[in-house]
């Protein structure tokens, strides 16, 4: 037999078996609107020898590669002291986002290809492409960098590590993570711009009622409406 044996061309995991997190995050649509293009990898044999490789130089403990699996936005929220509660929102658009990819690609992981690659977390129950770690974890370091520059390489330094995990775990393949930079790059950006907008709205909000009182510290008068009308001062 050769060191490869295709188990199957397509994933196991689709909309019957998804667990029912997932399943309810695949029913949901993100408030953060976000416009991916279209992907594309190579194909999944061509690169299975390079997630062996990548298995075989894993030398991390096992609370590291927890931390990386399964608690690495907490980590990046703490290199900021940032508050997980605080992220909840973004953190359920970016699950959303990426299980709708993952479903829309069908792409199969690792383990479903070779029979030398064993699944050992519970975290990759879905198909493969993009990388969710990947995805989420690079928009998050490009996030809080903007916030907090001083600590954006820290947090680059961080995100890339999540990813690297993945294939050293068995969990993605070198594609994977590069489309789930790209795709955590996007969401990024979009979160930033929207933010921006929402910030300036507020400022002009804000500016807006300013006016009225200033309005009316001269003798103006709000209507029912709360608009301000006369109450100019004559200096002819």
């Amino acid at each position: 037999m050769s060191w490869m044996m295709v188990l199957k061309k397509d994933s196991k995991w689709d909309e019957k078996t998804l667990n029912a997190k997932r399943r309810q995050l695949l029913n949901k649509e993100p408030s953060l609107k976000v416009e991916f293009p279209e992907m594309s990898h190579p194909s999944n044999e061509s690169e299975i020898p390079k997630v062996i490789e990548a298995i075989k130089n894993n030398k991390l403990d096992d609370k590291t590669q927890t931390d990386l699996d399964k608690n690495f936005n907490e980590k990046m929220l703490e290199i900021v002291g940032e508050d997980i509660k605080d992220w909840q929102q973004l953190i359920e658009d970016m699950n959303i986002m990426i299980i709708k990819l993952k479903m829309k690609y069908k792409r199969p992981r690792p383990y479903e290809v070779t029979d030398k690659i064993d699944s050992v977390t519970g975290t990759d129950d879905s198909p493969s492409f993009p990388s969710g770690h990947a995805t989420e974890s690079h928009a998050m370091a490009k996030i809080l960098g903007n916030k907090y520059p001083d600590k954006q390489g820290e947090l680059e330094d961080y995100a890339n590590k999540v990813a690297l995990h993945r294939m050293q775990i068995g969990s993605h393949y070198p594609s994977d993570i590069e489309a789930g930079k790209k795709t955590g790059q996007l969401i990024a950006d979009a979160y930033l711009s929207t933010n921006k907008v929402e910030k300036w709205q507020d400022i002009l909000g804000k500016a807006d009622d300013s006016l009225h009182d200033w309005f009316n510290r001269r003798g103006g008068k709000e209507t029912k409406d709360g608009k301000t009308q006369g109450g100019w001062i004559d200096c002819s």
